[in-house]
């Protein structure tokens, strides 16, 4: 079994927001597997699927960022996940926007989403799909920029960096990719072993 977990915010001030990120690259691999997200009551919004061999969790804690491994932890110890078939998908301030990067396990670069799953889950051993949303231009600080919605110029770049996520999570889930991997769309590339 596979869980993917997108990382964000819960309620309606912080949809379109830059720290949600992971909320909205969940959603599109929602579409894509054709599993329906849905609220289930308890912190969070699940879909569960069968797809191609494999059955796969879709999470979305509704806890706040910093709380989302008291949801997803807790939810791959019922259910029974190991820790290397767990997928996480975050924002991440220190790439810019265009690029994600594939990790199958590693450090948290001070997320705060991230050091909860990884302290709730006592190991660092799980996937990370971590999209890039640039730093904040002076004066605006990184709190107030990573609550910011993205700029209307932004969003056809947006768009792009959510289908390169689904398609770098599918490709984890059903080709068993483990190499670690950096996606620039700005500059057409991808690099292998980053």
């Amino acid at each position: 079994m596979w869980l993917i977990a997108g990382l964000g915010n819960p309620g309606p001030e912080y949809e379109e927001t830059r720290h949600n990120f992971g909320f909205m690259a969940l959603e599109v691999l929602s579409r894509r597997l054709k599993i329906p997200i849905r609220d289930s009551g308890r912190r969070l919004s699940l879909g569960r699927g069968y797809r191609r061999g494999e059955d796969i969790l879709l999470v979305r804690p509704l806890g706040f960022m910093n709380l989302s491994g008291e949801t997803v932890a807790p939810l791959a110890r019922r259910e029974g996940v190991d820790i290397s078939r767990i997928l996480v998908m975050v924002d991440d301030l220190d790439l810019p926007l265009g690029a994600l990067r594939y990790r199958p396990g590693g450090g948290t670069a001070g997320h705060r989403g991230m050091e909860s799953v990884l302290r709730c889950l006592g190991s660092d051993g799980f996937g990370r799909i971590r999209l890039g949303i640039g730093r904040p231009e002076e004066p605006l600080s990184e709190s107030d920029f990573v609550l910011s919605p993205f700029r209307e110029s932004e969003m056809p770049l947006v768009e792009k960096v959510l289908g390169a996520a689904a398609d770098l999570a599918l490709d984890v889930i059903f080709n068993g990719k483990t190499a670690p991997v950096t996606v620039n769309l700005t500059e057409n590339q991808e690099k292998e072993g980053l």
